[in-house]
């Protein structure tokens, strides 16, 4: 269940411009480097702290998801 946010959007605010940008988690991943589509201003996210989190929160969904299961028997 690795990488199950991957697909899912989160909305940034230009830190230059306040523009409101949708990106996908995966693409943030991989390339943490934004450029603005109204300003053209440089947006870059902390990836590894990133990574860190959402691998938390993808732990807690599996947890929450092995509870659920056991939960029927």
């Amino acid at each position: 269940m690795k990488n199950m946010l991957n697909g899912q959007s989160i909305e940034l605010t230009c830190p230059h411009c306040g523009h409101k940008i949708s990106e996908t988690i995966g693409k943030l991943k991989t390339n943490p480097k934004l450029t603005c589509t109204k300003c053209k201003g440089g947006i870059s996210v902390d990836a590894t702290h990133m990574r860190t989190e959402i691998a938390k929160v993808e732990k807690a969904l599996l947890d929450f998801k092995r509870t659920l299961g056991k939960l029927g028997k």
